[in-house]
């Protein structure tokens, strides 16, 4: 019925641990949360997504980087455009730095939008253009012995 002041130093002692126990399973549980978070997070980049190719065994990795831009806007009977590059050279040296070996290169424009406008003192309509160009990069695992190819 009643208890002695050891037992509830015994049993308030118990909670604590108990709920320090709870503290570092939740700490645990935070930091593989974030460790997951972080990985998932590399896996999405170029070099994340090859370095799990690679690690896989894949033979041929491909990836598609936006290497420029193009902004065209029309109106008030006029037409303008901003055109933006970017170097994918960082990146794809990565990706080699890993084992692999760029095999083909090659580039497209895809569109993402237009506009239109009357022409001032002219029949017809100005249109610009907007999009992307798009570096699509194919490498071959040098790893892999079956990536190898003798000339023949």
């Amino acid at each position: 019925m009643f208890k002695s002041a050891e037992e509830r130093e015994a049993e308030r002692r118990a909670r604590e641990a108990e709920h320090a126990n709870r503290e570092a399973a939740r700490a645990e549980d935070a930091r593989n949360a974030e460790e997951e978070r972080r990985r998932a997070a590399f896996v999405a980049t170029p070099v994340g997504a090859a370095t799990v190719a690679r690690d896989e065994g894949q033979t041929f990795f491909e990836v598609q980087l936006e290497v420029g831009g193009h902004l065209g806007s029309a109106g008030f009977g006029s037409i303008d455009g901003r055109r933006t590059t970017s170097s994918s050279a960082e990146t794809l040296a990565a990706i080699e730095a890993l084992g692999w070996q760029l095999q083909h290169a090659s580039y497209f424009f895809m569109v993402t939008g237009e506009t239109s406008t009357a022409r001032v003192f002219m029949s017809g309509e100005a249109t610009a253009v907007s999009g992307v160009t798009v570096g699509v990069y194919l490498f071959r695992n040098t790893a892999n012995p079956e990536a190898v190819v003798e000339a023949p």
